[in-house]
């Protein structure tokens, strides 16, 4: 799997271009990077998964863990034009309620850069 970043219009979101497959062989680097941005500060990110087109179970648990780990440090995820494959598996495994998911990039980078709405209570 390769990750590419692309240029983002929004001040303080990372594009991130996701192509090939991830799985057991590469879930290290992808969290890896993915920490590395949060140490450079940026807690906002899209993650563009249209040329995603396999996942195995540990590339769904690095994609569970880094949804979870952006979370607990006050930062937001969204995953943007999912391949076919790739939405199907987060169906199926019914973890797509965990993620926000997005039918374009454009979607994905408003939703992410909008301030948090106030939790109700």
């Amino acid at each position: 799997m390769e990750i590419h970043h692309r240029p983002s219009d929004i001040k303080g979101v990372s594009l991130l271009a996701l192509d090939g497959g991830l799985d057991h062989s590469n879930k290290d680097g992808f969290a890896e990077a993915m920490e590395r941005l949060l140490q450079e500060g940026t807690s906002r990110v899209v993650l563009d998964l249209e040329r995603l087109t396999y996942v195995s179970s540990w590339g769904l648990a690095a994609l569970v863990h880094v949804h979870h780990h952006f979370a607990v440090r006050g930062g937001r995820i969204a995953f943007a034009n999912l391949h076919s494959a790739v939405a199907t598996l987060l169906h199926v495994s019914r973890v797509e309620r965990l993620f926000d998911l997005y039918d374009s990039v454009e979607e994905a980078l408003r939703a992410v850069s909008a301030p948090e709405a106030p939790e109700k209570g």
